[in-house]
């Protein structure tokens, strides 16, 4: 899979883990893939899409487990303006997210997606993983627009970024 453009295998990857969704073995299987001493229980159902110690793919899938509810719309900063609301407090994480380099970034994203969980809020999962695969500050600045924009950017110019990118 790594001839694959990144949108391609963020897509590999949400086809599999929607997949499976009703199972719940294999969802627990994949929760697993978000911990370093259980991550291997997850492999066997990554290894179908080359998913083995990947994480973007073990981040997304394991993340996906923990909260299925999911959008094709906006970006992981819209999610994160969902979660801020009123509360300026929420500004120093989705700063320190912004921060990150890729490997900390898919660390630092469970606790994020299970907040969002908690309030009810749906996430882009394509699109997280595509964004994680050409994680820069194109990117950044996506997530920041959407984040602090209010949603200024439009779908179009999300999928025309999201396009150039490649």
């Amino acid at each position: 899979m790594s001839n694959t453009s990144p949108p391609e295998r963020a897509a590999a990857i949400m086809a599999l883990v929607r997949s499976l969704q009703r199972d719940r073995g294999a969802m627990s299987n994949l929760r697993c893939a978000m911990s370093p001493a259980r991550r291997h229980r997850a492999w066997p159902l990554l290894a179908r899409i080359g998913g083995i110690d990947d994480p973007v793919a073990e981040t997304i899938a394991g993340c996906y487990a923990y909260h299925p509810d999911e959008t094709r719309q906006g970006n992981f900063g819209d999610t994160c303006r969902a979660l801020a609301g009123a509360h300026n407090s929420f500004d120093a994480r989705f700063r320190r997210l912004l921060a990150c380099d890729r490997e900390e970034l898919c660390e630092r994203i469970r606790p994020v997606i299970l907040a969002a969980k908690s309030k009810g809020i749906s996430v882009n999962y394509e699109t997280l993983g595509a964004d994680l695969l050409w994680w820069g500050d194109r990117v950044r600045t996506r997530w920041a627009q959407a984040y602090w924009g209010g949603g200024v950017a439009t779908e179009e110019q999300s999928t025309s970024a999201t396009t150039e990118a490649a």
